[in-house]
């Protein structure tokens, strides 16, 4: 008989770490959940909480662009010596839903920058056809470079998802993000400064 209530005790005590172990795991991903829905809204990672590199898609401001050659979609090869003093650039997937939200509002903010489409780039990672329809919407407005996933402008840009806008100064990042409202509002502060 003491061996059943040992056994019964045992099994309670298991069942109550059991239901402290699953109450944490729900609370945790009722937080990730909070964060990937303001992300995913617009927010920002501090709308949901604290975050520490949650969010990061390419390098932080201030971090120096790696060198790259690539070849344009219409074979002209692309460096970023190429782009002159303050690129734009943008990273699409095609088949990414939020690639695809933010496809609009680049092409009207690249087509409204100053400067030619010889002071944007970008940069749809995939093959083939899946990537035609991209290409042919960011054209008009910049130069396109095709390249696989983990391709060398992707490399350079230190890119880990998508999109991925950078604006460049000098060779370092001026500031990166995966919204592109932020960078337009960094954009449109230091335009007059560097003009």
């Amino acid at each position: 008989m003491a061996y059943v209530v040992a056994a019964l005790v045992l099994v309670g005590l298991m069942s109550a770490l059991n239901l402290l172990l699953v109450v944490g795991v729900v609370r945790r991903l009722r937080e990730h959940s909070a964060e990937l829905a303001a992300l995913r809204s617009g927010g920002t990672a501090a709308d949901a909480g604290a975050l520490s590199s949650f969010g990061e898609v390419a390098l932080r401001d201030g971090s120096p662009v790696g060198a790259f050659t690539a070849v344009a979609v219409e074979g002209e090869p692309v460096t970023l010596g190429t782009f002159g003093d303050r690129p734009l650039v943008g990273f699409f997937s095609p088949g990414c839903a939020p690639c695809e939200e933010q496809l609009p509002a680049f092409v009207e903010f690249a087509a409204n920058r100053p400067g030619d489409r010889d002071t944007r780039l970008a940069v749809v990672v995939g093959a083939g056809e899946e990537t035609a329809e991209t290409v042919e919407r960011l054209s008009p407005v910049a130069t396109v470079v095709v390249e696989p996933d983990g391709g060398p402008v992707q490399q350079a840009f230190g890119v880990t998802g998508f999109p991925a806008f950078i604006l460049v100064s000098d060779g370092l990042v001026a500031a990166s993000h995966y919204q592109l409202h932020a960078l337009a509002d960094r954009d449109a502060a230091a335009l007059p400064a560097a003009g």
